[in-house]
């Protein structure tokens, strides 16, 4: 009778806490081209920021191991009532359906029964899987598509495609620390009734808001911050705030637009557009070549915006949130 051939073991699930940045480095250096590749993102200083936290043992989440080897990752941020879900990355060879679920389902189960822990959220780029909605019933588990959308010739852009000019009198001037809590009141007031607030439950509050521009501003979580093509819009006469375009480096010559909020009171004359443009001409000032930005693939005006004006999906990915668990 012939042998039949041994099944190969089951990969193995570990905390993070036990490796360093050393035992992830073949595996961030795999990561890093495919976010660059894929994407043009210089996935560095993210990158960076594992790494640090490895080395201080104070990184959560779990990796998948073939024997001793790290062959994927999760990592995950603690903050009050939730938790924030900040990547998942698994190595070509092992990059199974399966092997993605189970080490994001070990992670949504450790999330879940943290003390005081009401919700879970995570925007994860690479994970590949259309099928997570499955292992969670609705009532716990909201799925978001989402586009990632790139303009590769930002040069070439024309401002008709933007639509008509903003109304008359609004004024913009480029970003401002001295307006930073009124940016909050204003990120706050422009996502009172949009999708994305369910997405992101920072966007529900004004300090949420402020919460979320600190975490833009100073971290590297959507690129460098870059303060000459952020831009801001008054309204006429009453001088109020009323508009804002936040934006990043994600690459030496690639921007992406983190923001853009307009008032809702405001919307539909022309300043979200104007905004844009203005933010892209920055760009393009400094030298860059490409912008990218996401968007909820619901909010079907917004895309048909950026596609009118030269944006194109390159990348489909999902926005989760677990709640009622």
């Amino acid at each position: 009778m012939a042998a039949r051939a041994e099944e190969p073991l089951p990969l193995e699930i570990l905390d993070l806490r036990h490796f360093q940045a050393r035992d992830l480095a073949t595996l961030l250096e795999e990561e890093g081209r495919i976010w660059a590749d894929r994407l043009r993102w210089d996935f560095h200083s993210s990158g960076e920021i594992v790494r640090r936290y490895l080395d201080l043992r104070a990184l959560s989440g779990y990796a998948l191991l073939d024997g001793q080897v790290p062959v994927g990752y999760c990592y995950y941020v603690h903050e009050e009532h939730k938790v924030l879900i900040g990547d998942l990355f698994v190595s070509a060879p092992y990059r199974t359906q399966a092997n993605q679920h189970r080490l994001l389902a070990q992670t949504v189960e450790t999330a879940r029964h943290t003390p005081g822990v009401r919700r879970i959220e995570a925007q994860l780029m690479m994970l590949e899987s259309a099928a997570l909605d499955r292992l969670y019933p609705p009532s716990e588990l909201a799925v978001f598509e989402r586009n990632f959308m790139l303009a590769d010739s930002i040069a070439s852009l024309r401002r008709e495609s933007f639509g008509p000019a903003a109304e008359a009198g609004v004024a913009f001037e480029r970003w401002s620390e001295a307006h930073i809590e009124g940016i909050g009141v204003l990120i706050a007031r422009a996502y009172e009734t949009h999708l994305d607030s369910s997405i992101n439950d920072q966007y529900r509050s004004v300090a949420g808001a402020r919460r979320f521009l600190q975490n833009i501003v100073q971290y590297p979580g959507c690129g460098a911050f870059h303060a000459p093509a952020a831009m801001m819009a008054f309204e006429p006469a009453s001088g109020r705030l009323c508009g804002v375009s936040l934006t990043s480096l994600v690459a030496p010559s690639v921007g992406h637009i983190t923001q853009i909020c307009v008032l809702p009171e405001r919307r539909g004359r022309g300043i979200g557009s104007e905004l844009l443009w203005r933010s892209i001409q920055a760009f393009l000032e400094r030298g860059s070549d490409a912008i990218s930005l996401t968007v909820t693939a619901a909010n079907t005006g917004a895309v048909r915006l950026y596609e009118r004006i030269g944006f194109r999906t390159i990348r489909r990915f999902r926005a989760y949130v677990w709640e009622g668990f």
